[in-house]
């Protein structure tokens, strides 16, 4: 049997966010307000992991156009992913 890897108590810092994705995750925020029927009006996208979940949204809630705005997004958050982990 394998050994069991000791789990940390540590919380993961979460990666930040390029300013440039930052700004344009913000942009479909404003322009997809339907897909983000959730979020609180100073809610701010600092992270990786908010960058996802407004691509998430966007496939889930949007229509036609947000859906392949949120492609593009994800388009440029794959390579900033693989960086991260």
């Amino acid at each position: 049997m394998a050994p069991v890897p000791e789990q940390s108590n540590e919380v993961a810092t979460a990666a930040a966010a390029p300013p440039a994705l930052i700004e344009r995750a913000s942009e479909l925020i404003r322009a997809h307000p339907e897909c983000f029927w959730f979020r609180h009006p100073e809610a701010r996208i600092r992270h990786l992991e908010d960058i996802r979940l407004v691509v998430e949204r966007l496939r889930e809630y949007g229509d036609r156009r947000a859906w392949w705005a949120a492609q593009e997004l994800h388009k440029c958050l794959l390579p900033l992913c693989k960086k991260a982990s």
